[in-house]
């Protein structure tokens, strides 16, 4: 990789009607980007808009491009179940020349392909998807998703297997949770990337916090953020672009300091030297296995369209779990900045090529005014807070068939209490989802009995046992404090806001069934506003995988849908509760179709949802680093599988779209 560039080329949206490549580079650029054939006829061209032509400057040597080529034939758009190819060039003087060399294109194409290839399907047949990729996270098998570039490797030239798809449902970085050692990398390059050190509210420049000291710092400025792993946790912009930068495939000479020596070297507090040394032993191996995996990752992201969905790690652990936490972090100057740096990052490096039409100029300007202004001028900051903050347009859409939406249950949440679970989606956010869905169904190759698939952070049928643990801890607090404190010493009824946040953050209640209004609500607009004949949850996020099948009953009606969860690529439980999950999914089944988890009756309502185990096996709940491959026929869904680091494990899948009176 040249000096110039930084990550990618990432082929991101890949539509008949656009193909959108994502790349960063450390000086401005004039680029183009060049769709063909497999006979190398040109198809498409395009390459930034015109207010932006040689990439979004985000820092004295950073820049963001996303080149979106339009077809050629605007009518039929580009071809279907088809190899194409695409090639990026430099326009320097009036001269064309190809961005990499053929030693570069090596590092990025797979086979004996001359550039870097992809299809459009017409109706998929599969998809890769995954979730939770900490670099230092607890892997068996390193960073499964190394495991989707094995995959293309072996099906490259085969359209039949070859996935067109690659899912990131959430947490594709870890912002609070940061190794040590790539801590001390990750500041450094912040300065290099943007050119000077970022002015934060409170704290100034952030680099001068000693390594593994920012916890006490965030805290003790009243930040309101709470993750209980943020002693290196990025805290400016450029520390979340260098973040992005490095998990997205290895920049020459960003090694992770690897030396404990040199660590100490870089400026420790005298009271951390233990915590450290701890640190550093648990997280090296983890974070070497990672590092090794990362030019396979940036291949495989050149050649497979890839969508990604922010979780809570993309910004910080809890982010908006409670109106209190929201209030919190959003009063303090500091704790404000923060996650208004994270989600500047995560449009640039995330969200910005999932659907280039749903970020307004005046945002991105918002952004890029922020980056480069050398004053600290207020105002500027303010209108970069607001932005940020207020942008509801984060979700997306794939028109393919089956079609994808993917909702944001982050921002749009509706608080019907202080101190408890969110709704996840508020009433805005679920009128979108329908406008969105308004949009997919017009598509002409739609089978009637299609079920969409929704894109969802967080599984909706969530795994029973642990929700229900939540929950009825959650009640006996309230049940304490009302019936029993209340009587006897009446100020102890104070504590039951702190007690339930303390526990919700504790516990991390934040399932779609942990507010019954806004698991009804989802459910109401899937079933009788959108009339869906079912609907493919998938997701992310628990570190663990399982695939159930679940009924919402309501009203005399019964809808159908199915869970296909994977998690994580790269941040396995710890080794108790690891034995502990697979402990309990192993005894849950009963027969050849599982268990019924949950019962929640509410309104005249009730939610059913049942596990089901791979073949071969009793086993339900796997909590090994894999990554999941989803299997189409004609639209449907038909096999789920965990690639693992000790092989597959295949879930049959017979969904049958069924909307009955019950």
């Amino acid at each position: 990789m040249t000096q110039q560039i930084l990550a990618g080329p990432i082929l991101r949206r890949t539509t008949q009607n656009r193909v959108c490549v994502w790349l960063a580079t450390a000086e401005k650029m004039q680029l183009r980007l060049t769709v063909t054939g497999s006979d190398k006829k040109r198809l498409g061209l395009g390459g930034m808009d015109a207010l932006n032509p040689e990439g979004i400057q985000l820092g004295d040597r950073l820049y963001v491009h996303l080149l979106q080529a339009r077809p050629d034939d605007a009518e039929n758009g580009y071809p279907l179940d088809s190899l194409l190819y695409y090639r990026i060039d430099k326009i320097s003087e009036g001269t064309r020349s190809s961005l990499f060399s053929k030693e570069e294109l090596q590092r990025i194409v797979y086979g004996s392909h001359p550039l870097p290839s992809f299809f459009i399907p017409d109706k998929l047949k599969n998809l890769l998807h995954g979730s939770c990729r900490k670099p230092h996270g607890r892997s068996a098998a390193g960073d499964a998703l190394s495991l989707g570039h094995q995959l293309l490797h072996e099906t490259c030239d085969d359209l039949q297997r070859r996935p067109p798809i690659l899912l990131l449902t959430g947490d594709q970085i870890y912002a609070d949770d940061v190794a040590i050692s790539l801590a001390a990398v990750l500041r450094q390059q912040a300065v290099a990337l943007t050119g000077r050190p970022e002015q934060l509210p409170q704290i100034g420049n952030p680099a001068q916090i000693p390594l593994h000291g920012r916890k006490h710092a965030l805290k003790q400025r009243q930040s309101g953020i709470s993750s209980g792993e943020a002693q290196n946790h990025l805290l400016s912009f450029g520390e979340y672009a260098a973040m992005y930068l490095y998990v997205f495939g290895n920049l020459p000479g960003w090694e992770p300091v690897w030396q404990r020596d040199a660590l100490q070297s870089l400026g420790i507090d005298p009271a951390e030297e233990d915590a450290l040394k701890d640190a550093w032993v648990e997280q090296t191996p983890y974070l070497e296995s990672f590092h090794r995996t990362l030019p396979d990752i940036r291949r495989l992201l050149a050649n497979i369209a890839t969508y990604m969905m922010f979780d809570d790690h993309d910004v910080t652990d809890d982010w908006n779990i409670t109106h209190s936490w929201y209030d919190d972090v959003r009063q303090s100057p500091l704790g404000r900045r923060v996650i208004s740096n994270a989600l500047a990052a995560c449009w640039a490096f995330q969200s910005w090529g999932n659907d280039p039409d749903n970020f307004h100029k005046d945002m991105v300007w918002s952004i890029q005014q922020q980056r480069i202004d050398q004053g600290d001028d207020p105002a500027v900051a303010e209108r970069y807070d607001l932005y940020t903050w207020k942008h509801r347009g984060w979700g997306y859409s794939i028109p393919t068939v089956p079609p994808f939406i993917a909702v944001d249950s982050r921002t749009q949440r509706q608080y019907d209490d202080y101190s408890l679970p969110a709704q996840l989606l508020d009433r805005y956010a679920l009128d979108w989802l329908r406008l969105e869905w308004s949009k997919l169904v017009s598509d002409a190759r739609l089978p009637a009995d299609t079920w969409p698939v929704l894109i969802a952070a967080t599984p909706v049928l969530g795994f029973q046992p642990i929700e229900k643990l939540q929950e009825s801890a959650l009640r006996l607090v309230k049940y304490v404090i009302q019936k029993y404190a209340k009587r006897y010493l009446f100020f102890l009824g104070w504590f039951e806001g702190p007690l339930n946040r303390a526990l919700v953050n504790t516990l991390d209640i934040e399932s779609w069934s942990a507010n019954d209004r806004g698991y009804k609500a989802l459910f109401d607009a899937l079933q009788t506003r959108m009339k869906l004949p079912g609907c493919l949850f998938l997701s992310g996020d628990v570190h663990y995988a399982y695939t159930a099948t679940g009924e919402f009953h309501c009203l005399g009606e019964t809808f159908t849908c199915a869970q296909l969860t994977s998690s994580a690529l790269s941040n396995m439980p710890g080794e108790h509760n690891q034995k502990l999950l697979e402990k309990v999914g192993k005894k849950l089944p009963r027969g050849k179709l599982g268990v019924r988890l949950a019962w929640k009756q509410r309104d005249r309502w009730r939610s059913e949802s049942t596990l089901h185990p791979p073949e071969g096996s009793q086993q339900t709940i796997h909590a090994e680093g894999n990554i999941g491959l989803v299997q189409f026929a004609d639209g449907s869904p038909v096999t789920h599988q965990l690639l693992t680091g000790h092989g597959k494990r295949s879930y049959r899948l017979n969904l049958r779209p069924i909307r009955r009176r019950t």
